[in-house]
């Protein structure tokens, strides 16, 4: 499963029920502190993840036949767009969405149809075809545009690279729109022979990929930096100082031959808004991504529970942070794909040794809670609760991500060591 976003506002509400049955003890000062610095941000953070989300949009511009289609069914690990060599019939530019229902979630393709293939007799890629790629840029706002291009044709292809760059400069200039754009080297198994498959086990392959990207980079687009993505293999691609291309990537989505297409979703992730990185990353049922977003959560969860040292009056409880945390183990299991509610903060609980009951609510579970803090009896502060809370959501990472339990005293230790 999944984070379903249209249980989010119940999940706050039933939160922030736990929040008052928690503070009836508190002074009104300090339960409106509580309330407007601990809670108020966390469920913003919550808000900005998931409520206020949306479909990313990638915007896949490029000839036909260079295996478009191909690579959106590659980032989506799953069959979404048909793929075919036949030249369109059409150069129009046609949006289309991709839901994901099962994940609670959708993205926008906006594909460009090879409105490159408009062209000169000189072989110049035709004003009318630019004009075209600019007008759509404009209208449907992409969040990452890939220029996508077979391996065999870099050398013949190279002009519309620079032609693009060039009409994109001139719409930057005019519009103050910034949007990320790479160039995908896809096809990459086409170079040479292709059943020298993968370039990790056959040097010549892994050569040829290598001059390819070194052409792009210094003779087609001549970018005065190149740095490797993976600092152990230059095969992985490039991050450069291009005003306009800011990565050079090559790829394989050849169905069951799948290559370096975590690192292209790793790029994209990289560069587009947080707020469609749910969405785009959920989507892809790509665990090891969504473990990122779980250790942001984390982070920033601590950071907020820390400001409890802020009180203007002592609070000594840590029952205070309770209803925080349990709505970070709910995110970080509804991350790892499994559903949203308190059942999952249930079956984290249940793991680590606190069996609370089926027929209990989420306020039983939260006082439960308080069993797998660890604060060693120590009087609350900033430093205290932070780590609490820290080790707490790294432990419930542990067990959702990496099915294996660690205590959050383990990780409260490593801290305490400095690791």
């Amino acid at each position: 499963m999944a984070i379903d976003k249209n249980k989010t506002e119940k999940l706050i509400q039933d939160i922030d029920d736990v929040f008052d049955n928690f503070m009836f003890s508190l002074t009104p000062p300090a339960r409106a502190f509580v309330k407007r610095s601990v809670m108020g941000p966390a469920i913003d953070e919550i808000k900005h993840l998931i409520s206020e989300s949306r479909p990313p949009v990638l915007f896949i511009l490029g000839r036909s036949g260079h295996g478009k289609s191909s690579l959106v069914n590659a980032l989506a690990n799953k069959h979404v767009a048909e793929v075919g060599d036949v030249k369109p019939t059409t150069s129009s530019t046609v949006p289309y969405d991709i839901s994901f229902p099962e994940r609670y979630s959708s993205w926008q393709i906006v594909d460009s149809r090879g409105i490159f293939e408009t062209t000169h007799p000189d072989g110049a890629v035709s004003e009318n075809a630019l004009q075209t790629v600019s007008t759509d840029i404009v209208k449907y706002k992409p969040d990452v545009i890939m220029h996508v291009v077979s391996a065999t044709e870099v050398r013949n292809l190279a002009p519309d690279l620079r032609h693009f760059r060039r009409i994109y400069s001139e719409l930057k200039e005019k519009t103050g729109m910034s949007v990320p754009i790479l160039v995908v080297v896809n096809k990459a198994d086409t170079l040479g022979n292709p059943r020298e498959w993968p370039p990790e086990t056959y040097s010549h392959k892994a050569a040829l990929i290598r001059e390819t990207l070194d052409y792009l980079a210094d003779e087609a687009l001549q970018v005065r930096d190149k740095k490797q993505i993976d600092l152990h293999t230059s095969l992985r691609g490039f991050i450069t100082d291009d005003e306009s291309y800011l990565g050079i990537i090559p790829t394989c989505a050849l169905e069951g031959e799948f290559w370096n297409i975590e690192t292209l979703s790793f790029f994209i992730g990289k560069h587009i808004p947080l707020n469609t990185l749910l969405d785009f990353y959920q989507a892809q049922n790509r665990k090891n991504f969504l473990r990122q977003i779980s250790s942001h959560l984390i982070e920033r969860f601590s950071k907020i529970a820390g400001g409890i040292g802020a009180a203007p009056i002592p609070i000594a409880d840590i029952a205070v942070l309770t209803p925080l945390q349990l709505l970070m183990i709910m995110t970080i299991g509804g991350l790892s794909c499994r559903e949203f509610d308190q059942e999952t903060a249930r079956e984290y609980m249940a793991a680590a040794g606190v069996n609370i009951g089926m027929a209990l609510g989420m306020r039983s579970a939260a006082k439960y809670l308080l069993r797998l803090v660890p604060v060693g009896g120590w009087a609350l502060s900033g430093t205290i609760a932070s780590t609490a809370t820290y080790a707490l959501g790294k432990s419930a990472e542990s067990y959702f991500f990496g099915g294996k339990l660690q205590s959050p005293d383990y990780f409260k230790k490593e801290i305490e060591e400095g690791k």
